[in-house]
């Protein structure tokens, strides 16, 4: 009679509560301690381990190498984790750990999909992770990150990426189910776009979220994309006006005005 199987999900440590409630979900950290401690050193059901959110390709690749050392490898078999998350360029983050975009491709005239890869130490986990469910924050910065990421890559000529100033005019986000760390889709649709004045590039958008066949959020989003040259000094003069209306009212009180 041939063994029985089990598929068995696996999170980044940030995501213990979700873990601590789901027999078939464990953190990475729980398992490597169970096979190292000879746990699965039985023969018995054959496992297939699905990664999660906040497991990285290296954190993989050592639980492969540890499921070879303790020979179960013949019924354990890991699934392959997603594509490493788009460079630090493309999605404005100075640290890789806080990319939130893996895969990032065309599907149709306007229309485009990624992958959400959450890192275990991204900054948007480090201090508020409570309950099963991934925090509302994580969408928004993911939905700003595919905008990013679309514009740079598919937008922008390959000289001029990297020379842009984007800006925000408006962005709402609704939230509809709760957004788990398990594998989710963004899907990215681009409902006008300006694009014949390359000084500036203007954009509306939706941009929503799915995991196990829901939309757990979508995004509408305007924004725009303008040479740095012509928003940084615009920038710079109101910058300057805050500060000195800043000093001036600071002076009144000073003076009991």
């Amino acid at each position: 009679m041939p063994n029985s199987s089990r598929t068995l999900i696996v999170v980044g440590i940030r995501f213990q509560g979700f873990s601590s409630e789901h027999p078939d979900v464990l953190t990475i950290g729980q398992l490597l301690e169970d096979l190292q401690s000879g746990l699965y050193g039985q023969a018995g059901e054959l496992l297939t381990l699905r990664p999660g959110q906040g497991v990285s390709p290296a954190e993989w690749d050592r639980l492969q190498a540890v499921v070879n050392r303790v020979g179960v490898a013949d019924r354990m078999l890991l699934e392959p984790v997603a594509a490493e998350t788009l460079g630090t360029d493309e999605v404005h983050k100075r640290h890789p750990d806080n990319a939130l975009i893996a895969a990032l491709r065309s599907t149709g005239p306007g229309v485009y999909r990624a992958a959400l890869r959450i890192h275990n130490d991204n900054e948007l986990l480090l201090d508020h992770q409570t309950g099963q469910h991934v925090q509302g924050m994580v969408v928004v910065e993911a939905a700003r990150q595919m905008f990013l990421a679309v514009t740079e890559r598919y937008y922008v000529e390959p000289e001029l990426r990297g020379g842009y100033y984007f800006v925000i005019e408006s962005m709402r986000t609704s939230f509809e189910n709760f957004l788990f760390p398990l594998a989710a889709e963004i899907e990215y649709k681009v409902l006008d776009a300006a694009v014949g004045d390359p000084t500036r590039l203007a954009f509306t958008a939706e941009i929503a979220v799915h995991q196990a066949e829901r939309r757990c959020a979508l995004t509408e989003v305007s924004f725009s994309a303008f040479e740095s040259e012509l928003i940084e000094g615009k920038e710079h003069r109101r910058a300057a006006h805050a500060v000195t209306h800043e000093s001036r009212l600071a002076a009144g009180v000073a003076a009991g005005v």
